[in-house]
């Protein structure tokens, strides 16, 4: 029986404190419990419970005295009934909702996507390399980083970046505006390594820019109107972005032409 009862969602306390009042009617607290072998603290506790689900019910008393009684077996049926209505009501609000917890769920290894608009969102996915704990990779030109609105942005960021002491490696296309920047480069080269991509491998610029670090993947378009950022976090993506990235890195020349 107490088997068949527990499968009802019952716990054992709330089964034997039942059955015991099925055997002893209209009883006192501490009787039921010393019948039900438990504690009377918690024997109130049970009943109080079972008064809800309708399966028990005050018999007489107040207080010490109050007495509590078991209500029929066949409302037993009737837990079960209602209890079935509401997870019935419960499933169908969770189908509702479900589209909007899958907008939630982020799966293993899933990429996931943030987009930065116009020149504070490209200098914000900037910001947000400034917490790096890894060498950053980095391929792109710098003819958009001398623009009014982005040149002293630039410089002050270079400068941070070194004071955090974030290492960089960079491929920059073989276009003046670009060698130039490395020329007179905005701050130390001390965390800074860069190699140029010479015109016979490619001759065209990139208009933007590639960061690759941690777990993300960061891709920059610079030039206006279409100013703005991607940050894909994943893994995966990571490791074959370094890939192409160290691949290209080899076939590059000297590291570092500029500096004396």
């Amino acid at each position: 029986m107490l088997e068949l009862i527990k499968k009802l969602g019952f716990n054992e306390n709330e089964i034997k404190t039942y059955l015991s009042l099925l055997e002893l009617g209209p009883s006192l607290v501490s009787k039921i419990a010393q019948k039900a072998s438990i504690n009377r603290t918690s024997c109130y506790d049970v009943l109080e419970r079972l008064v809800k689900y309708n399966l028990v019910t005050y018999a007489s008393g107040q207080g010490s005295k109050k007495k509590y009684s078991a209500m029929p077996p066949y409302n037993l049926i009737n837990f079960l009934e209602r209890k079935q209505k509401n997870e019935n009501k419960q499933l169908a609000e969770l189908k509702e909702k479900l589209p909007e917890l899958k907008m939630l769920y982020k799966e293993v290894n899933r990429p996931t996507i943030k987009f930065f608009e116009g020149t504070e969102g490209v200098k914000a996915i900037y910001q947000e390399t400034l917490k790096s704990e890894t060498e950053i990779l980095s391929v792109g030109d710098c003819e958009e980083w001398e623009s009014a609105d982005l040149i002293s942005w630039a410089k002050k960021y270079n400068q941070e970046r070194t004071k955090l002491k974030i290492k960089e490696k960079v491929i920059i296309p073989d276009t003046k505006k670009t060698t130039d920047w490395f020329k007179k480069y905005p701050t130390s080269l001390k965390y800074t390594n860069y190699k140029i991509l010479p015109k016979d491998k490619i001759n065209f610029t990139f208009d933007g820019e590639i960061n690759i670090y941690e777990d993300k993947v960061v891709i920059v378009l610079l030039k206006k109107p279409n100013r703005m950022g991607i940050m894909i976090t994943s893994e995966s993506l990571v490791k074959m972005f370094t890939a192409l990235f160290e691949m290209a890195w080899l076939a590059c020349g000297k590291t570092n032409p500029f500096q004396k």
